[in-house]
């Protein structure tokens, strides 16, 4: 029984890096998705600021940059970062089909997926808001264009 434990172990932990490894290659490809979103978003920002007509929504306008730009210029990148380190580095114990040190790994990475996910939570809530925004101002464009075309005449 002890020796049935003891080989299943291995086969764990290295079921678990495996694991581990396709998770953070989701993670780049979701820090990518994010960065073209977030660049999509600064063409809709850049096009419809001129649209504002109230201060609240100049302010949330505001708002909605400065966090686009630490997301987009920082954030992001640091992401970026941590996860083509996590890859490398859980795809160097996988070759070296060695055991994973979990206090190493913890210290290295421990974080890394409670950051991501907290992250993922802010980025909802803030594309919520961007939508939002944007409606607001493409609705109060499209009843401008309609109020400034001329009436025709028969």
């Amino acid at each position: 029984m002890d020796q049935m434990i003891a080989e299943s172990q291995p086969m764990s932990m290295e079921r678990n890096i495996d694991e581990m490894y396709h998770n953070s290659l989701d993670w780049q490809s979701e820090v990518s998705l994010w960065k073209q979103e977030l660049k999509f978003f600064q063409k809709m920002l850049d096009t419809y600021t001129r649209k504002c007509l109230s201060v609240q929504q100049k302010q949330r306008l505001s708002h909605l940059q400065n966090l686009l730009i630490y997301y987009n210029g920082e954030l992001l990148d640091q992401f970026k970062q941590q996860t083509r380190r996590h890859v490398k580095y859980l795809s160097h114990q996988m070759e070296e089909e060695s055991s994973l040190n979990l206090n190493e790994y913890q210290q290295k990475f421990g974080g890394l997926s409670n950051h991501l996910a907290a992250f993922a939570t802010e980025y909802r809530r803030y594309k919520k808001d961007f939508f939002t925004l944007m409606s607001e101002l493409i609705d109060q464009s499209s009843e401008k264009e309609a109020l400034a075309e001329p009436i025709g005449t028969d």
